[in-house]
C-alpha cells in the first residue's frame, strides 16, 4: 500500500472541508469534488451524511495528530497511514484499493445493516474516499476513534487487548511479567501506570469478564454473535474485537465507555472489518496450512468467513456463557 505524502494528507483535509460545507443537500449516491489537478470521490455520501454532524466533522478536521498513533501500536506499521482528528474523535485511515472497491460493490449493504442497532460493536465508519492527484491514488476512510471517550475524560489508558479468536502467533512477549507488574501498581495507587498491550492467549488468563453481571455478558456475547453472523455473511474476515480500559479519576458513563471497577473503564468494539476474503486471503491460506506452520485451520489467522465467525463466537463464549 502506498504511503499518503504529507502535502496529499494537507490537501485531502481541505478537500473533506470542502465537501462537508456544501449547504445543499447532496442526494447522489457517490458525490464527487473535481479540478485540474485532482479528484475526491465520497461513497454513499448521502447515506453517511445522515449518520454525522456536518459541522462537527468541519471542526474535528481541520488537523491531524499523527502522533498519538504510535503510542497504541498494535504492531501495525502505522506511520502516515493511520492519523486522529486533532480532537481524538474521528481516526481518518488509509485503506487499500482492494477494500474501498469491496466496500462500494459488497460490504456497505451489510455495514448500514449492522449500524442500525445502536448498540452496535462495530467501530462506525462515517465516509469513505478516494482521492486521485497527479502523484498517486490513495483510499481512506473516516472512522469513528474508540479511544475518545477515554480522552474526554482524561483517561490513563492501561491496557489493549486485540482479539481475533485466533491462537496462532497471538501472545503478547513477557505478558506475564507486565500484567503482574501492572496489578501491583494499581493495587498500590501509582500515578503512572504502564500501558498493557495483549492478544487471544494473553487475554485467557487475566479473567477479564469476571466482574460483568450475567445479564451485561449475555447482552454482549449476544450482540458479538448477531454482527459476526452478518460479517460472515458479507464474506468478511480479520477483524478484531478491540477492549481499551483506562484509569479515570471521575468517572461518567459515556456511549460506550462503561465502568469495571476502582475507577477502570472499558470500551469494547469490532475494528478492522473491510477484509474480503478473497482470492488472494485464500491462497494466505493455502500457503500457511501445506507450507507454513502445518496446523489445523482454527489455528491460523486467515480463514474463510465462516470459519472465522465460528471460531470467533467460540472465542468469546468461554468467558461470556457460564
Amino acid at each position: 500500500m502506498d504511503k499518503v505524502k504529507k502535502t496529499s494528507w494537507e490537501k485531502i483535509t481541505t478537500l473533506l472541508s470542502q465537501l462537508y460545507s456544501v449547504e445543499l443537500q447532496i442526494k447522489e449516491t457517490h458525490f464527487t469534488l473535481q479540478s485540474s489537478i485532482y479528484t475526491l470521490v465520497s461513497l454513499f455520501h448521502s447515506q453517511f451524511s445522515q449518520l454525522i454532524d456536518r459541522n462537527d466533522i468541519i471542526d474535528s478536521i481541520q488537523q491531524l495528530d499523527f502522533e498519538t498513533p504510535q503510542l497504541f501500536n498494535m504492531g501495525r506499521n502505522l506511520q502516515s497511514e493511520f492519523a486522529f482528528t486533532s480532537n481524538h474523535k474521528y481516526i481518518l485511515k488509509v485503506i487499500s484499493g482492494t477494500q474501498y472497491r469491496y466496500f462500494k460493490n459488497t460490504f456497505h449493504q451489510y455495514y448500514f445493516k449492522i449500524i442500525a442497532n445502536k448498540n452496535c460493536l462495530l467501530a462506525k465508519t462515517f465516509g469513505i474516499y478516494k482521492f486521485e492527484d497527479r502523484d498517486n491514488i490513495s483510499y481512506l476512510v473516516l472512522m469513528e476513534n474508540l479511544f475518545y471517550e477515554h480522552k474526554l475524560q482524561n483517561s490513563q489508558i492501561i491496557s489493549i487487548y486485540d482479539l481475533k479468536g485466533a491462537q496462532s502467533s497471538r501472545i503478547t512477549k513477557n505478558f506475564d511479567e507486565q500484567f503482574q507488574q501492572q496489578q501491583q501498581l494499581l493495587q498500590n495507587k501509582a500515578q503512572t501506570i504502564p500501558l498493557l498491550k495483549g492478544k487471544d492467549e494473553d487475554f485467557k488468563k487475566i479473567r477479564f469478564f469476571q466482574d460483568f453481571s450475567v445479564e451485561k455478558k449475555l447482552d454482549l456475547m449476544n450482540q458479538i454473535k448477531q454482527e459476526s453472523d452478518i460479517l460472515a455473511e458479507a464474506n468478511t474476515m480479520d477483524y478484531s474485537l478491540m477492549i481499551i480500559t483506562g484509569h479515570i479519576n471521575q468517572f461518567q458513563q459515556g456511549k460506550r465507555l462503561f465502568k469495571l471497577n476502582n475507577n477502570v473503564g472499558t470500551i469494547i468494539g469490532i475494528i478492522d472489518y473491510y477484509q474480503e476474503y478473497n482470492s488472494t486471503k485464500k491462497l494466505e491460506n493455502k500457503f500457511k496450512t501445506w507450507f507454513g506452520m502445518h496446523k489445523p485451520d482454527q489455528q491460523i489467522s486467515c480463514v474463510d468467513s465462516d470459519a472465522y465467525r465460528k471460531r470467533f463466537q467460540i472465542y468469546f463464549q468461554q468467558f461470556l456463557q457460564d
